[in-house]
């Protein structure tokens, strides 16, 4: 089956100065854009600052040098994408944030909704998620939140422009506030916000504009490719390899060339990829601290619920001695 051969690809006149979607670095080309709006460049970078999500003062980094930082991979606590310059840092607590999301609007009228300001927050806690309105996923970073209405964005959804491109439509798309409508990507209804063409009936979800290019995932050695319909030499039923449920073929996938293996959208997409791992957490039930990772293989059960969890879930565990908690024991009882 030959998949990825787009007929709808976006017209060469469309403006170039939209942001055209997809791309690999889906949130860090978002805060590009952004950058771009507010004349990030004419910011004055100042050498320390106190911010408001930090109880420390964070160091500006704007040019590399040897030794400043250590070479593992650092994600800022504030878009949870890995850190580039210029960033804030805080050796004290590895606290990292981007120029761009120091100097994130504290307050947002959003058009999706409009009723309320909404303000910029942070969990409470390292570990505490929340789940994002529009695309669903679940993240531990700066989030924009209307607590009268519990509706919540995070940073790369609120920041959406107005208008984008789209590698699956050949016109522009407007941002639009969902009312049950049906998802052109993934063929489910959404009602939150999503995009419109204003010459077509062609709708997509934030969930699936944000969709990345390409996705590696453990069901397929190869890297796999977002393809979109019409897919020549298809067979008359094909299946998702994950589901194993029939494939629409007027539907997005994703797709490897080498394997002939096709799967769903909704069940490659990662629900946790905006997650900031490693904290430390003492608690009252085990003599060693936990750490917050993801859980990477089954586990059959947890001290405290008895529960089983699905892989790669955020969890905490032990490594000396294979404890684990679940998110919901560590914020129900166990905490001293």
């Amino acid at each position: 089956m030959k998949c990825g051969e787009n007929e709808n690809e976006v017209d060469k006149s469309t403006d170039p100065n939209l942001l055209h979607l997809p791309v690999t670095d889906g949130s860090l080309e978002l805060f590009r854009h952004f950058a771009k709006q507010i004349n990030l460049e004419d910011i004055d970078r100042e050498a320390e600052l106190i911010h408001w999500s930090h109880e420390h003062p964070l160091i500006l980094f704007d040019v590399q040098k040897d030794d400043d930082i250590n070479d593992e991979i650092m994600l800022c606590d504030g878009c949870v994408q890995p850190i580039s310059f210029p960033f804030y840092f805080c050796a004290q607590c590895n606290y990292f944030l981007h120029f761009s999301c120091v100097n994130l609007p504290v307050e947002l009228q959003h058009p999706i909704h409009h009723e309320h300001l909404m303000e910029l927050r942070r969990g409470i806690k390292f570990y505490t998620l929340f789940r994002c309105a529009a695309c669903f996923i679940h993240q531990n970073g700066f989030f924009y939140g209307c607590e009268k209405c519990e509706f919540f964005l995070d940073v790369k959804c609120a920041l959406l422009p107005s208008s984008i491109a789209h590698q699956a439509h050949k016109h522009p798309l407007v941002q639009m506030k969902g009312s049950k409508d049906l998802c052109s990507g993934s063929g489910f209804n959404f009602s939150t916000s999503g995009f419109k063409c204003d010459e077509c009936k062609f709708k997509i979800s934030h969930s699936s504009a944000q969709l990345p290019p390409t996705i590696k995932h453990g069901w397929d050695k190869h890297l796999l490719t977002l393809s979109y319909p019409p897919f020549s030499d298809h067979p008359d039923e094909f299946h998702c390899e994950m589901c194993e449920d029939e494939i629409n073929p007027h539907r997005w996938i994703y797709h490897c060339r080498d394997c002939d293996q096709s799967f769903h959208t909704k069940c490659i997409k990662d629900y946790y990829s905006y997650v900031k791992y490693g904290g430390k957490l003492e608690v009252n039930c085990h003599p060693h601290p936990l750490t917050f990772v993801r859980m990477v293989r089954k586990r059959t059960s947890y001290y405290s619920c008895g529960h089983a969890s699905d892989i790669y879930r955020p969890i905490f565990e032990c490594g000396e001695c294979n404890y684990t908690l679940c998110l919901k024991c560590i914020t129900l009882s166990i905490l001293t």
